[in-house]
């Protein structure tokens, strides 16, 4: 039996059976329940609003995250604590200075060298604790390229520590630096232990968003 309804054709093979449009190429419409902006129906295609099994809800910050979050605020603290006695240190910075240059910088120029490597080290200081608690905002938020990122900032100090402990020695210039140093980077391994154990490596697992939805009518439930 065959019908038509405003111009559109329909077919169905006895009268029990409900008629479904035909477009020309052949494929058979069937309605999409459960579709959001769907003429059949709405709501979410999964209960949640997404895949099935997928938690995409808030979050709640693991312990191992917390506490790296703490500790890499004290690695801010440490770092400002060892500006401040670098300061306290202008005699002896002085004296480095002049040991240097084999006694040949005298009067202002020593000063302007001396001002120079000071004003240096307090703005790398500053950065570096900019650093340590934007790492910790950041990483306390579930970003895991922040953890990446914290990572390679940690590899690179740790690079610089051993220069710098070589080179300590050798010239015998080992002293307070060396041991804030030392804190420094016993404090950016425990962070990185705390941000990649296991807890942790869930909580930056990538999940799909909330309200995400899979893509009306893929795949086709109708054959073609």
């Amino acid at each position: 039996m065959s019908e038509s309804f405003g111009g559109q054709g329909y077919s169905s093979q006895d009268e029990g059976v409900t008629a479904y449009p035909v477009n020309p190429s052949g494929y058979v419409a069937m309605p999409q329940p459960g579709v959001p902006g769907s003429a059949y129906g709405s709501g979410s295609a999964y209960p949640g609003g997404g895949y099935p099994g997928v938690d995409a809800g808030p979050r709640g910050v693991p312990q191992s995250v917390q506490i790296a979050f703490y500790v890499m605020l004290a690695g801010a603290v440490v770092t400002l604590l060892g500006m401040a006695y670098s300061l306290t240190m202008l005699d002896r910075t002085r004296s480095d200075v002049l040991d240097a240059s084999g006694g040949v910088l005298r009067g202002d120029e020593l000063d302007i060298l001396v001002y120079v490597s000071v004003g240096g080290a307090i703005v790398s200081s500053l950065v570096t604790a900019g650093l340590w608690v934007w790492m910790a905002f950041v990483c306390r938020a579930g970003k895991n390229w922040g953890r990446v990122t914290g990572t390679v900032f940690f590899g690179i100090n740790a690079l610089f520590y051993v220069v710098g402990t070589v080179m300590a020695f050798v010239t015998s210039t080992a002293g307070i630096s060396l041991v804030f140093s030392t804190v420094t980077l016993a404090i950016g391994l425990a962070a990185v232990i705390l941000l990649w154990n296991g807890k942790s490596s869930s909580f930056f697992a990538a999940r799909v968003p909330q309200g995400y939805q899979p893509y009306p009518g893929y795949p086709p439930i109708a054959p073609y």
